[in-house]
């Protein structure tokens, strides 16, 4: 449990420096720390956005709610951008941009990753069945 949430921290981490690395309105700084620690905040803020949009007014179609679950992670993301000092966010626009970015790439990388601990489990556990 533990491990899998230590890793997913790692994924959310790399999610954020590779949008930071594509979009020009994004900076990341700071060392791995840094960027963990930013993964972090916006981890624990992305468990928020349940919580705001459960007080919104739900709109009548799945795409409107959609938009405004994209507005209020994108709002959250430049709050932590102005909490921290190691990323920067130019405004709200390269926000919703990071926040599609780095649901993306988090999502991608967790796959990838979810099947390289599916294989090893797969491959370890080879050996370990008993025979009746």
């Amino acid at each position: 449990m533990i491990t899998s949430l230590l890793i997913r921290w790692v994924v959310l981490a790399a999610a954020v420096e590779l949008a930071a690395w594509i979009l020009p309105g994004v900076t990341l700084t700071g060392g791995v720390f840094a960027h963990l620690l930013v993964a972090l905040l916006i981890g624990l803020v992305n468990a928020l956005v349940p919580l705001v949009t459960a007080r919104l007014p739900q709109p009548g179609s799945v795409l409107l709610l959609g938009l405004l679950t994209l507005a209020v992670n994108a709002v959250l993301v430049w709050v932590v951008a102005a909490v921290t000092p190691w990323l920067a966010v130019s405004g709200l626009l390269a926000a919703s941009g990071a926040v599609v970015l780095i649901s993306v790439f988090a999502a991608l990388l967790a796959l990838v990753v979810d099947r390289l601990m599916a294989s090893r489990g797969n491959r370890s556990g080879q050996g370990t069945r008993a025979t009746t």
